[in-house]
């Protein structure tokens, strides 16, 4: 019967880490770690595939968020919702020269709110198109689209 509850406790124990450390973790990390790329990305299509990436923020310390990866026409995008009340939104906003990490790479980027109504239609229903619970001719209220730009 011990060893029955010792492997239980430890069956908990590893499904609760895995939780926390999965890219979409609820409990930000800190800074990236990993290779930088140096180089300059003109086109993200290599990312397209990609569900989530890691956004270090710059704010007082560096902090890493799991975020939706958007690729539409070459161009990368993060986005949220509720995002005008989340922290990492925030410090986008104040300081938007950020990090990026998808596909084990890390880009130094800069990220930029979208707020052209036309540009936040087209990234919506590429957004739309990946995570089917989201009506392609519906933003939802408070969602909010970064562009990231290499720097």
């Amino acid at each position: 019967m011990k060893r029955l509850f010792l492997a239980l406790f430890a069956i908990v124990i590893l499904a609760v880490g895995a939780v926390l450390i999965s890219p979409m973790s609820p409990i930000p990390g800190g800074a990236l770690t990993g290779d930088v790329v140096e180089e300059p990305v003109n086109d993200w299509s290599f990312a397209a595939n990609e569900l989530v990436g890691r956004l270090e923020t710059r704010g007082p310390k560096p902090r890493s968020v799991a975020v939706t990866c958007i690729v539409a026409n070459g161009q990368l995008y993060v986005g949220c919702s509720a995002c005008s009340g989340r922290y990492w939104s925030q410090q986008l906003v104040a300081e938007p020269n950020v990090r990026y990490r998808v596909r084990g790479k890390i880009y130094n980027v800069t990220a930029t709110r979208v707020t052209d109504p036309e540009e936040i239609d087209r990234v919506w229903r590429v957004r739309a198109a990946r995570y089917v619970t989201s009506d392609p001719n519906q933003i939802v209220d408070g969602f909010w689209f970064f562009r990231l730009v290499s720097r």
